[in-house]
């Protein structure tokens, strides 16, 4: 082989390694990064539903304000709310959104977020909630404030069970017959002298034993005891006027208790209610079924009424569809604008590099009429393509992930779950082109092997010649031929010019 075909040889296959080289580097692009179902399983693989998921509740709750539903956490329940086919239906549609735009399938960068099917299930979740919190809690929540004879104490034990329900009952209506007889003691106490208050602790009290010093002094000395005498004979003597008494006032505390206003609603108003409905259940004689029933009455009226005024408040404050693009700064649009050209123009090169590759092919060939030596150039050109790079993966991975550790320790703790999902993607890519380097590496070896086995005569036993060789050989042949043709022509002239001359000779002897 010339000088000229051995130079040629050379730079031919480095420019075939080169292309393949970018090949390769390409086919793992478009087998990763640039591919949307690579984006997707790697979101999911990696965790990446949990940032979606911060950042669509996050979204949502900007649009949303604090007073939707009062005593009702709206982030709460809009994460209860989302589940894991939610997630991925909206990360799925978005990801082929902007791979749409990157892939020029696009014009323009729709990415959206469906809010309807949120705002049906925080609305239904905060009526579930509040159908299913219990009194105490709801009284907790609400800000009517629980005096006079609704306290805490009461409404839990009222509402643990029936038999707690009728020793509330009891012991309330006690209290009131208590401070009845109290207060009838006190007039008695009042309307006695002390003649007759020391008359009911005093056997045979003779009032002319004392002065009136003295039964003043008695009197205070024993005030507890008559106090005491008083009420048995309140007691025995006026029991009926005692209990009309305390049902009188038992009236009155159940008037004083007034409902919620027809105008009102949401969790105060039914709070309001319930506290209406205590005062009755401990004034009347309502039975502990009744009080039961209407509890949950106040309670299945105050979730819907919270439900529908939470899906109004939705409506207003929050739109079906959130334009993620709407708000996006000029720098985001220009980055995005720049990374469309740059995947236009990797898709172009799909198709440009086989044809540069099969060019190249074609001009070793050309060269070296050898289909050997195109061989063996492939061969290396595919190791050199694959193996470096596949080599190199792990010590650039390592310092990727360790760069990246390094930058954000001691950092913010809310940007791990980005940085856990970042370094997953990246270890899937380059998963992904290590598979690719490997296959190169691989073609190329058994390439460059079967090309040493024809080289060496391994295989073809030698009798296989290249173009160029088989070329030379037939040249050499014909000229050989030639020369030998020639060469017989020459002798033939001369044998019949020396027999001329002979008979020449001889002719002249004679």
């Amino acid at each position: 082989m010339s000088l000229v075909r051995k130079f040629t040889v050379v730079v031919v296959t480095l420019l075939l390694a080169s292309t393949l080289v970018t090949g390769n580097l390409l086919a793992a692009a478009h087998l990763t990064v640039l591919d949307p179902g690579f984006t997707q399983t790697a979101i999911e693989e990696e965790g990446g539903y949990q940032l979606v998921e911060n950042t669509t509740i996050a979204t949502a709750s900007s649009q949303v304000s604090a007073g939707v539903a009062e005593g009702v956490d709206t982030e709460a329940l809009l994460r209860e709310s989302i589940d894991r086919s939610y997630l991925a239906n909206q990360t799925e549609r978005n990801v082929a959104a902007t791979y749409a735009y990157l892939h020029g399938n696009s014009e323009t960068l729709n990415l959206t977020v469906d809010t309807a099917p949120l705002k049906s299930e925080l609305s239904t979740a905060v009526e579930e909630q509040v159908r299913n919190a219990t009194v105490p809690e709801l009284l907790a929540q609400s800000e009517t404030e629980l005096d006079g004879p609704v306290d805490e104490s009461t409404v839990e034990q009222m509402t643990a069970n029936e038999s707690g329900y009728a020793a509330a009952k009891a012991d309330f209506r006690d209290d009131v017959r208590q401070r009845v007889l109290d207060e009838a003691v006190e007039r008695a106490w009042q309307n006695t002298s002390n003649d007759e208050k020391l008359a009911l602790v005093i056997p045979d009290y003779d009032p002319r034993e004392y002065t009136e010093e003295e039964k003043e002094q008695l009197v205070a000395d024993n005030e507890t005891e008559i106090r005491a005498a008083l009420r048995e004979r309140v007691q025995n003597e006026r029991g009926d006027e005692i209990d009309q008494e305390v049902d009188a006032q038992l009236a009155e505390i159940n008037e004083s208790v007034a409902p919620s206003d027809a105008d009102s609603d949401g969790i105060d108003a039914v709070t309001t209610d319930m506290r209406a409905t205590f005062a009755e259940a401990l004034t009347t004689d309502m039975s502990y079924q009744t009080f039961q029933s209407e509890i949950d009455g106040h309670k299945a009226a105050a979730a819907a009424a919270v439900g529908d005024r939470t899906e109004a408040q939705l409506d207003e404050q929050l739109p079906d569809t959130l334009d993620l693009t709407e708000n996006m700064d000029p720098a985001t649009r220009q980055s995005l604008e720049d990374a469309q050209t740059a995947v236009t123009w990797l898709d172009r090169l799909v198709f440009v590099l086989p044809l540069v590759g099969l060019a190249l092919v074609g001009l070793l060939y050309y060269a070296t009429r050898s289909v050997q030596t195109v061989a063996g150039s492939l061969g290396v050109s595919l190791v050199a393509a694959g193996l470096p790079i596949y080599l190199a993966l792990g010590p650039l991975q390592s310092f990727v992930e360790r760069s990246v550790t390094q930058q954000v320790a001691g950092g913010d703790a809310s940007a791990a779950p980005m940085i856990e999902l970042f370094l997953g993607i990246v270890g899937q890519l380059f998963g992904r082109v290590g598979t690719v380097s490997l296959a190169f590496a691989l073609a190329g070896g058994v390439v460059v092997a079967v090309w040493l086995l024809f080289r060496y005569d391994v295989i073809g036993g030698g009798e296989e010649r290249t173009a160029a060789e088989a070329a030379a050989a037939a040249d050499a042949e014909a000229m050989a031929q030639t020369e030998s043709e020639s060469s017989e022509s020459a002798e033939a002239e001369e044998t019949t010019a020396t027999g001329e001359t002979d008979e020449a000779s001889a002719a002249t002897d004679e």
